[in-house]
């Protein structure tokens, strides 16, 4: 006689559905999902440019927790009690986080309902402008807590096994996938694109962030002008530096020559019209941006930040330079441009 094997429930948290690499994995993991396991989602807002990615995955509405400023206001307390008590309800055995704050709320509910704690860590956080050091102890203590520590890069790993006292056989890299379906569409699409016909482009996506160092971009950007007069950089994302960023590239006469193109959800189509990619970034996991890059077959510069230098081939693939060094980022990318 057959019995029915148990479907075991999954719950995943997120803070909300931006558009961002670790939304867009978040997407991808319950696009995966095995077999054998129900995904239950919940998430601090309902709102972002990925829900309707989400909602498409016919999974339902997320269960809403909302959260919003500090985490040590009394209704975090509240919220930690409510996701324990869905978890009791649906009978969840895996609690899985997706961030910092995702991670510390999954495990205070994990610990309160019986559940186990699988945490996600998607890059050197610590690096991060404003990361401050008790945030740096909670995280520390979250990862020492959890079950099992997910790391998408090596890079992340060694941070939390020699930095952060993980033990190493709790932790496990589970790296970063795309969805190589988003680039069939590239070569009847490549012909469209916000960026004007001309010179060779080079595309960087990444939000407009600090971290994200578009700042040493732009210095470089006005290097490689001299050497490639009519070379066009298109940047993809918004965020707070969009400002500064916009008043540099006057400065420095660079307004026909930097694009900054906001959010585009047609970012396969802008890489096909590329010639190469570049990611300046301070602090990285596995970057999803450089995958899509190499999925469109560019060239990729980049900073030796997280695991940029485990995609990136020195010298066959692409270059890594160090962390903040515009001359060196301006050399390799006229390298590129210049041996297509």
């Amino acid at each position: 006689m057959h019995t029915l094997a148990r479907v075991i429930p999954v719950l995943h948290l997120i803070q909300r559905f931006y558009v961002g690499g670790a939304e867009r994995q978040f997407i991808e993991r319950l696009r995966a999902h095995p077999q054998g396991f129900e995904p239950v989602v919940g998430s601090l807002e309902i709102s972002g440019g990925n829900l309707a990615d989400f909602r498409a995955l016919g999974l339902g509405e997320p269960h809403l927790f909302p959260i919003r400023g500090s985490l040590a206001r009394p209704n975090t307390a509240v919220q930690v009690l409510r996701i324990a008590r869905l978890i009791r309800r649906r009978g969840v055995r895996i609690v899985h986080g997706t961030d910092f704050v995702t991670n510390f709320l999954g495990l205070l509910a994990a610990r309160l309902a019986g559940a186990r704690m699988v945490v996600n860590r998607v890059d050197l956080g610590h690096e991060r402008p404003g990361f401050g050091p008790l945030r740096r102890r909670v995280e520390k203590l979250v990862s020492a807590r959890a079950d099992v520590v997910c790391a998408n890069a090596e890079a992340v790993a060694r941070l939390c096994i020699s930095q952060e006292g993980c033990s190493p056989e709790r932790v496990v890299v589970v790296r970063n996938g795309i969805d190589l379906r988003r680039f069939d569409e590239l070569a009847a699409r490549a012909a469209e694109g916000p960026v004007p016909e001309g010179g060779p482009i080079v595309a960087v996506v990444a939000n407009l962030w600090p971290v994200k160092d578009h700042r040493t971009l732009i210095e470089a950007a006005a290097l490689v002008q001299r050497h490639i007069p009519d070379v066009r950089f298109a940047l993809v994302g918004d965020g707070p530096e969009r400002d500064h960023l916009q008043r540099r590239i006057g400065e420095l006469g660079l307004r026909d020559a930097v694009h900054l193109l906001g959010t585009r959800y047609d970012v396969p189509a802008i890489l096909a019209r590329s010639s190469a990619f570049c990611l300046p970034s301070r602090a990285e996991g596995l970057s999803n941006a450089i995958m899509e890059a190499m999925a469109a077959a560019l060239p990729v510069v980049a900073t030796d930040a997280g695991g940029n230098a485990e995609l990136v081939r020195h010298g066959s693939t692409g270059f890594v330079v160090s962390i903040g060094d515009a001359a060196s980022l301006a050399a390799r990318l006229v390298d590129v441009l210049s041996d297509p």
